[in-house]
């Protein structure tokens, strides 16, 4: 399993995910993964990776052929805020291109 660090992400496409050390994923193939893993026609999930934010440290967990997770763990003032902040926007974003994950709290 791949892990990084939110401040990690290079940019986040309609695609998917790229990191600023040049490593990328798309959704469509955490898609096909979920599906794989949980047994669901592809046409009938949109999910694409778990998250917990109430995880020490937040997380989302992407479904991938080598999962990718990504931690939110900014440490210092308001850091709490900071990283709920953070992961609040993966997952609009994630919802703005057509996908979902699957809420583990």
């Amino acid at each position: 399993m791949r892990e990084y660090r939110y401040q990690e992400i290079q940019e986040i496409t309609k695609s998917g995910i790229v990191f600023q050390d040049g490593f990328a994923f798309l959704f469509k193939e955490c898609r096909k993964e979920w599906c794989a893993k949980y047994r669901i026609k592809s046409d009938q999930s949109c999910c694409v990776a778990k998250r917990n934010i109430e995880a020490k440290p937040p997380y989302f967990l992407f479904y991938t052929k080598e999962k990718v997770k990504v931690l939110f763990d900014t440490k210092g003032i308001l850091d709490r805020k900071r990283n709920e902040k953070d992961f609040l926007d993966l997952q609009f974003i994630l919802t703005k291109f057509g996908y979902s994950s699957y809420d583990l709290t």
